[in-house]
């Protein structure tokens, strides 16, 4: 997932360029600035986690200050004496730098061990929020822009990156309301501000959550044993078994009773139910009303009007195409599982369950492939994966990456790395590493882009990035021992970091990750097939009892051979996923969101939902920025595995290809539409055949 906050930081970065729109067609060259330039990088501060929490509102208001400062300057300026550099980039800047004060602010309400500084980053990155929905909208700036155009605009010659940033506008400025009267642009403000909160709440509540089970003795049969030991003891002799992701995913893959599965289940699937689930109903009706007033059918409509999708119709016919190509494959997952359960239980008549299936998956992956998910896991202490992790990105990229020492940061187990140049030595980007779960932080795993890269005074005002985790932490006289599938996800999340930092962009509207919201998994997903080649995996695996016992070549062969033998479940969730995230906002009726989520857990995955279960409550994408934009994780992975295809032909750390990668796919950000970016990286039209074939499917 998708760096949900970068996401969101982009968003509101590319909504000034937005509200810079007009319909001025200046003069254009094809001065284009070379991609991967040697303009100095400036650091920048780093994350100051020991600010006091009155300081963060204090800090929060003096950059909105500031940047209200700037902007009413940019507003006063004659027409006569406007130019591009001192209305245009002069807007895009004075946010850029609003965002890079915020943003450092903001992200303590997902990372600092205090709760009260994570509560007062929730208030001041509400307050950012809502801010830059006011700025986005303001017609003075919009008039100010329009100025410009009536005077030098006509016989300014913008090279090609000036000139995106007024295509992007013309493009957008509408979805900003500016076209708008004025009664109808205030509501349209109104409307977003009250968005920016029930999201802000919506995330913070889950962020706070700590749901349990308590479970016997007994119940712990399967289970392994690293985790059984960490177990907390309940005051009835029990254990205790979280629905952090550390506890969840090995109980539900390992533990025996079914009747153990199904509470953690149901605990899991019904977060915070009764504090989110109305601020998801309203955050459906808020979004329905702004797109009608922005003359857009559906808020689906409005999401994907600027994305590679273009239309929800289109998004519709993708995700129906993919349900019924993979419904053979589903059934057959399904009739494996459910012969192995009534074999195992005795039961001829026994059914399926939700919480049935990560157990008989991990069963049949056993038995199958003889594959021992926790056997693997010894193999994958977390710092002999970041330090091959790290030789890989490295190696394919062209970069260096150093560890800094005695860096200050906010939680003994965090660290913090530079990212250089190879060659050159020079200062690229920094970022931090923050792995293991701690009370109040973010529950998923995620990357996050900390300040806005771009050029500044002459240099490169030099990206941070952050990766966000839930991994076992290390205890029981063991290192932290990763999950094949936690490498996986933290080579995916590592890739967003590699897209945020390698960026050469030249504005921060455009740097980065701020690409179109269907293709920005893309870039991370291709990544993520390097954990099944043993060129990576040599460099990433040692024994925690013998560093130098690599990963098997036998047990690496069969972890391909089973890469896709869930495939039909797999794939199938996420076209519920994504089909239920378009239910929701492909009709302006009053829905209920549970009962769309079972009807659709029905249809689409073809096993009865569980009762007593709010999973709508628990669903972040849907407040975090993929709000009609879900079918992009599987949007972007045909383009993944297009992208890898190349690798297959040439070699997984073949570095000429590697480089390519990075100048094509990871350096231009949204200066160019994804489209063009894959034709020059691929050397031909993009192509569904590698998704499909990986997934056993034929056109």
């Amino acid at each position: 997932m998708n760096q949900l906050r970068s996401l969101l930081l982009a968003a509101c970065a590319a909504s000034l360029a937005t509200a810079c729109a007009t319909t001025a067609n200046p003069r254009t060259d094809d001065r284009r600035a070379p991609i991967m330039p040697t303009v100095e990088r400036i650091p920048v501060p780093l994350i100051d986690h020991k600010i006091a929490p009155d300081d963060i509102l204090r800090k929060s208001q003096a950059a909105e200050a500031d940047c209200e400062k700037a902007l009413r300057a940019i507003e006063a300026l004659p027409d006569a004496s406007r130019t591009f550099a001192n209305t245009v980039e002069a807007m895009e800047q004075a946010v850029a730098d609003y965002l890079d004060a915020s943003s450092r602010l903001g992200i303590l309400k997902d990372i600092h061990p205090s709760d009260k500084v994570r509560q007062a980053a929730s208030v001041a990155e509400e307050n950012s929020g809502k801010y830059l929905v006011q700025v986005a909208s303001r017609r003075e700036l919009y008039k100010a822009v329009k100025g410009w155009q009536a005077n030098a605009g006509a016989r300014e010659v913008l090279d090609t990156a000036q000139q995106r940033l007024l295509e992007l506008a013309l493009r957008d400025f509408r979805r900003n309301g500016l076209e708008l009267p004025d009664d109808k642009l205030k509501r349209l403000v109104d409307l977003r501000t009250r968005l920016t909160e029930l999201s802000t709440q919506f995330g913070q509540h889950l962020n706070e959550n700590t749901d349990s089970i308590e479970v016997s003795e007994a119940e712990l049969d399967g289970l392994p044993a690293a985790l059984v030991d960490r177990l907390a003891r309940s005051k009835s002799g029990g254990r205790v078994v979280t629905t952090k992701y550390p506890d969840y995913y090995p109980f539900m893959d390992n533990a025996k009773s079914e009747a153990a599965r199904q509470r953690l289940y149901v605990a899991m699937e019904s977060r915070e139910a009764a504090r989110n689930t109305p601020l998801l109903k309203e955050a459906i009706a808020l979004r329905d009303e702004e797109a009608k007033l922005l003359g857009y059918a559906t808020h689906a409509d409005f999401v994907t009007g600027d994305q590679m999708a273009k239309d929800a119709k289109t998004v519709g016919a993708f995700l129906a195409a993919l349900r019924e190509q993979l419904k053979p494959r589903r059934d057959a997952d399904f009739a494996k599982m459910l012969e192995l359960k009534r074999a195992q239980t005795g039961d001829a008549k026994a059914e399926l369950k939700p919480w049935d299936v990560p157990y008989y998956l991990n069963q049949i992956k056993k038995r199958d492939f003889a594959i021992d998910n926790e056997k693997i896991r010894e193999f994958f202490p977390a710092q002999t994966v970041l330090t091959g992790m790290f030789k890989v990105y490295e190696t394919l990229l062209g970069i260096e990456i150093k560890e800094v020492a005695d860096a200050d940061v906010w939680a003994p187990e965090v660290k913090l790395y530079e990212v250089r140049d190879r060659g050159t030595n020079a200062y690229v980007a920094s970022f931090y590493m923050d792995l293991f779960p701690r009370k109040g932080k973010y529950g998923h795993a995620a990357s996050a882009g900390v300040t806005v890269a771009r050029m500044l005074g002459g240099k490169y005002n030099a990206p941070i990035a952050l990766v966000m985790a839930n991994f076992n932490p290390p205890g029981g006289g063991r290192p932290s021992l990763l999950a094949h599938d936690e490498v996986k996800t933290l080579f995916h999340e590592f890739g967003h970091v590699m897209h945020q930092t390698l960026t050469v962009a030249r504005y921060g509207s455009q740097a980065g990750s701020a690409v179109a919201r269907d293709f920005v998994e893309a870039p991370s997903q291709v990544l993520e097939n390097w954990v099944y080649e043993k060129a990576a995996l040599d460099l990433m695996s040692g024994h925690y009892q013998d560093p130098a016992k690599k990963l098997p070549q036998e047990t690496i062969e069969k972890m391909k051979a089973a890469r896709t033998f869930d495939a039909g479940w797999r794939y199938t969730r996420q076209v519920f996923l994504a089909s239920f995230d378009q239910a929701l906002h492909t009709t302006s009726q009053a829905i209920d969101p549970d009962e769309v989520s079972r009807r659709l857990y029905q249809e689409v995955l073809g096993i009865p939902p569980a009762p007593n279960t709010h999973f709508p409550a628990t669903f972040g994408h849907l407040m975090g920025g993929y709000d009609a934009g879900y079918y992009g994780y599987l949007w972007a992975e045909v383009f993944a595995d297009d992208m890898f295809s190349l690798f297959e032909q040439k070699g997984v750390m073949d570095q000429e290809l590697g480089r390519r990668y990075r100048e094509a796919i990871l350096a231009p950000g949204r200066s160019e539409e994804p489209d063009k970016l894959l034709e020059r990286f691929l050397g031909r039209a993009p192509s569904n055949e590698a998704f499909l074939r990986k997934l056993g499917i034929s056109k």
